[in-house]
């Protein structure tokens, strides 16, 4: 024995009458997502947009005038649109409620001659729509009389990255940046300061690249030589040698400058005898 369907499935298999009579289509909001634009309506809207935008409210009415056959160029511009479900008659008595009913059915035959709707061009020829007038509006769906499609799309990536800079010129401003005027007023380049020098810029940044000599601070006041009127270092007494070397009580060996003798670096002894006969006779006789 089989369940009863849900509720949802045994919506879906009633017919669409039915449903009308329960009320589920008249609940059923429509998605966001699920709308698609339709070219034809926007179409339609820009043309309506252009007629605002030169002549207010309506087409004027061109009688006694040499503008008629242009001023039915909008109705046939807004047939050849090709919305579904809309009725010339009705749209021409908001827009053009001079028009008379020969010229609207006119207007609808050379509609149904054709299978899609005039290209963006074809209306810009028909209402002699200049780039000019094109970007002022802001049209989309139709192009211009005086510039190919392949030069809009030219000019449109152009403006594109004429737009680029700006915004991001404007995010350097805004952390501080420099622009590359400042900048470049500020670099050794164009301040040139070899000219002031009266030199070249070569020589001028090879004087920048020399380095000056180093300061060497010699203190002489605890050298001696290494004969002096007390005698060779060598005849001074060990026990002096043992002794530790105390630089800030002012305590030096005789002859050794500024630097403590090699006992009291912790220096191996030099050679394997260091004593007075282990020198050679000729040096002790100049000592």
């Amino acid at each position: 024995m089989t369940g009863k369907l849900p509720l949802k499935n045994r919506l879906d298999q009633l017919t669409r009458m039915e449903k009308l009579a329960l009320g589920q289509i008249g609940r059923t909001k429509t998605r966001r997502h699920d709308w698609k634009p339709s070219r034809e309506l926007m179409r339609l809207r820009e043309v309506e947009k252009v007629i605002r935008s030169r002549h207010g409210g309506m087409i004027p009415d061109p009688s006694d005038t040499d503008d008629r056959d242009f001023c039915l160029n909008y109705i046939l511009a807004a047939s050849l649109s090709k919305v579904e479900g809309q009725c010339m008659t009705s749209w021409c008595a908001k827009w053009a409620p001079w028009a008379s009913t020969a010229e609207i059915v006119n207007a609808e035959i050379q509609a149904a001659k054709r299978k899609m709707m005039i290209t963006a061009d074809g209306v810009a020829g028909l209402l002699m729509i200049t780039f000019k007038e094109r970007t002022s509006i802001g049209l989309s769906t139709i192009g211009a009389c005086d510039i190919s499609r392949q030069e809009r799309n030219k000019l449109a990536k152009e403006r594109k990255r004429q737009r680029d800079r700006e915004r991001q010129e404007h995010l350097r401003r805004m952390r501080g940046s420099k622009d590359r005027k400042s900048h470049a007023a500020s670099t050794i380049t164009h301040l040139k300061p070899w000219e002031a020098e009266g030199i070249s810029r070569a020589t001028w940044y090879r004087r920048r690249c020399e380095t000056e000599q180093s300061r060497v601070d010699i203190y002489t006041s605890g050298d001696t030589l290494v004969s002096n009127t007390s005698g060779s270092i060598l005849d001074a007494d060990n026990s002096s040698i043992s002794k530790p070397l105390s630089v800030a009580n002012g305590e030096r060996s005789a002859g050794l400058g500024e630097h403590p003798p090699a006992e009291f670096q912790e220096a191996a002894p030099h050679g394997s005898d260091d004593s007075y006969n282990s020198i050679p006779e000729a040096r002790r006789n100049a000592a």
